[in-house]
């Protein structure tokens, strides 16, 4: 599997979309009450990978179209010069 920095903007835009949708399920299943804790525990660790892998793809698509430090995952207080 090639690194994220091997990929075309196409296949990173695909991964993002997926990504973005496994998490918003597992959000679902973490607000189903019928499910066991332990099952709600699982959907918000997966939840949490997803986002991250998400935010990871985010910057790398946003680095490819020259955005650079400026992505919608930089907070709004942070201008890039730490």
């Amino acid at each position: 599997m090639p690194s994220i920095k091997e990929k075309t903007p196409g296949q990173i835009l695909d991964e993002l979309i997926t990504a973005d949708l496994r998490c918003w399920f597992a959000q679902e299943h973490i607000r189903d009450l019928s499910l066991s804790d332990k099952e709600r525990l699982y959907f918000a660790d997966l939840a949490q990978a997803q986002n991250a892998r998400r935010t990871e793809l985010i910057k790398a698509f946003d680095e490819l179209l020259g955005f650079g430090a400026y992505t919608n995952t930089t907070k709004s207080y942070d201008k890039g010069d730490k």
